[in-house]
């Protein structure tokens, strides 16, 4: 069960677009999560991702509509693959998982040095995080009896 609950976890915040997604959530702190909610944390809307993404990035008008694009579409393919009962929770993983990086390399391609070199930290930061929840979800603190 552990075990399940662990995979079901990590492949919902994969979904959400990992180095996109978490900053967004933490600044929605105290407000009731929206409509369009995944494993209790509200999915990133591609408009939001992109403000986000200009914030911390200075993204120019004509890169914004670039991003926006990239992650509109990747946005529809996550929901494809979501819903297409076909596939195994494996192959499903790593669809979205081929995916992101496709969106990733895209993304990349419409930022210059220095904003590339700012969304890799942001990337990594992600996976720290990920792996920190990671490790705390597999060694509760004693005398928790999971």
């Amino acid at each position: 069960m552990k075990k399940q609950l662990c995979t079901i976890g990590i492949g919902t915040l994969l979904a959400m677009g990992l180095a996109i997604g978490a900053p967004v959530a933490q600044d929605n702190s105290g407000q009731a999560a929206p409509e369009g909610t995944h494993g209790g944390r509200p999915r990133m809307d591609p408009n939001r991702q992109v403000k986000m993404l200009t914030k911390r990035l200075n993204l120019s008008d004509d890169q914004q509509k670039q991003v926006l694009s990239v992650l509109t579409d990747r946005q529809q393919q996550f929901e494809n693959i979501r819903n297409d009962s076909s596939l195994s929770q494996q192959d499903r993983h790593a669809k979205m998982q081929s995916l992101r990086e496709e969106s990733d390399t895209k993304i990349k391609a419409v930022l210059n040095d220095d904003q590339k070199q700012k969304y890799d930290q942001m990337q990594q930061q992600m996976r720290e995080r990920m792996q920190q929840r990671r490790e705390q979800g597999d060694n509760p603190p004693a005398g928790s009896n999971k």
